[in-house]
């Protein structure tokens, strides 16, 4: 399955420290294999995407047909407001 990226997202990406750019590429690599792996956001703005902890941080993305989209990246300690 190909993995796509929002507009914006690799630019997010590109700034967050190298550990967490290492970790979510390996949690990418698992999704295109696997992509429903990890936990759906059940309630929330994000509700019906599904996510993955990297770091600090919690990248969102969603499944379709044919392909992967990652629609966002937050730190973590943004979702308990």
């Amino acid at each position: 399955m190909i993995v796509l990226f929002a507009e914006g997202v690799p630019e997010v990406f590109a700034e967050l420290p190298r550990e967490v750019q290492t970790r979510a590429a390996r949690s990418i690599e698992l999704i295109s294999s696997f992509p429903r792996m990890y936990p759906l956001r059940r309630r929330g703005l994000m509700r019906g995407y599904r996510y993955f902890v990297a770091g600090r941080f919690l990248f969102y993305y969603s499944v379709a047909a044919t392909e992967i989209r990652v629609t966002g990246i937050i730190p973590a300690e943004m979702r308990r407001a």
